[in-house]
């Protein structure tokens, strides 16, 4: 437990648990390691090596005790001995501070979790809910339910697991009434299922990561009103895999729509495409304004490749040297980009002061208030 030990100083230090000491309660009395697997994968750059504990107990433990994530499953399930994409694992320290820190739960309260995955954060939930509340947390793989399940054990009268797809809503649970809380631990793209307000109680508090297509990756937190809508302010940026349901088009598509319309045009660049990268407002901005189109940057953010996963693409070049913009299909990709980031150069919208509405038949994004929204 040296590594938990440290990692909880480190946090101390930081100021991290100042906005909720009951999380750091929870993380003292359930700590990460507990939930780790045997065989965890670690990140090496281009590919995730697999490190079991049995063979390898220094190389694990060195994953397992820092700060980051411990990814838990590569390629959906794979058993080689290296990954290419990470499927699932256990979050961050930090980032499951600032998740719980914004989700703002008491004890007594219904928690209905969208992501199991290793079982730490249904246990750290279930601590704080107490023996009168109630977490129900789902997960859409099999096996990993199934090892969740076992760990998750010794809270078995708080904790139900389900398997099941959280985006199609809550499914039957011990837990009579609405849920007080929503915790949904894999990143939304594009749409916020409408099933997780539908079963919220009025004031319920949902906390999510929204990560459209474009590349930003922000902490959600939704206020459940009336009438089934909801509406909150992005307040921490973090990055989390999709919701599988979710998942963004790769680069292969960027590649089959160029050469399926392959004819273009060239437009000169008048902006720093690596300033641009770097700047979480403009990110934010073209994010939401641009619900449809996904983006892939070069290591240092000068060099974008654009589609919208259906007929339009743009490969963007600003390194020295070049400074346009090649253009194909019948939108104008990098246009529309253009007059978005013009847009936030006037406007200078705060990252955090975006938002979201989720109505039961729309979503709109909104900059400043919600007066000021547009539809995605």
């Amino acid at each position: 437990m040296n590594g938990h030990h440290e990692a909880m100083r480190e946090l101390d230090a930081a100021g991290a648990f100042s906005g909720a000491p009951w999380v750091r309660e929870a993380m003292q009395a359930v700590p990460r390691e507990a939930f780790a697997p045997n065989v965890i994968w670690r990140d090496d750059g281009d590919v995730y090596t697999r490190v079991d504990r049995r063979t390898d107990p220094a190389g694990w433990s060195a994953v397992v005790g820092g700060r980051g994530p411990v990814v838990t499953q590569v390629d959906d399930g794979t058993d080689a001995e290296r990954g290419e994409v990470a499927t699932s694992s256990i979050s961050d320290r930090l980032a499951v501070v600032n998740f719980l820190t914004a989700l703002d739960v008491h004890q007594g309260q219904r928690v209905w979790e969208v992501g199991t995955g290793s079982g730490w954060t249904a246990a750290l939930l279930a601590h704080r809910v107490g023996p009168s509340g109630r977490v129900a947390t789902v997960e859409i793989d099999r096996a990993l339910t199934d090892a969740a399940r076992t760990r998750l054990a010794p809270w078995a009268a708080a904790v139900e697991v389900i398997a099941g797809d959280g985006e199609d809503g809550a499914p039957p649970t011990r837990v009579d009434g609405p849920w007080d809380r929503v915790h949904v631990t894999a990143a939304v793209t594009r749409h916020v299922p409408h099933a997780w307000i539908e079963h919220a109680a009025p004031g319920a508090v949902l906390v999510l990561p929204f990560s459209p297509p474009f590349g930003s990756g922000s902490l959600l937190r939704l206020v459940v009103g009336e009438h089934g809508v909801a509406s909150g302010r992005f307040v921490k940026s973090v990055a989390f895999m999709p919701l599988r349901g979710q998942r963004s088009h790769g680069h292969d598509v960027f590649e089959e729509i160029r050469t399926a319309h392959p004819d273009h045009d060239s437009t000169a660049v008048d902006w720093h495409l690596a300033g641009l990268s770097a700047d979480g407002n403009y990110s934010q901005a073209l994010a939401l304004r641009l619900p449809d189109v996904h983006r892939a940057t070069s290591a240092g953010g000068a060099k974008w490749w654009l589609h919208d996963g259906k007929d339009s693409w743009a490969l963007v070049d600003d390194t020295p040297g070049a400074g346009h913009a090649l253009q194909g299909g019948p939108r104008r990709l990098w246009d529309e980009v253009a007059t978005v980031i013009a847009w936030q150069d006037d406007a200078e919208v705060h990252a955090y002061d975006f938002g979201v509405t989720v109505e039961p038949d729309a979503q709109w994004a909104w900059a400043g208030s919600p007066e000021e929204r547009w539809r995605t």
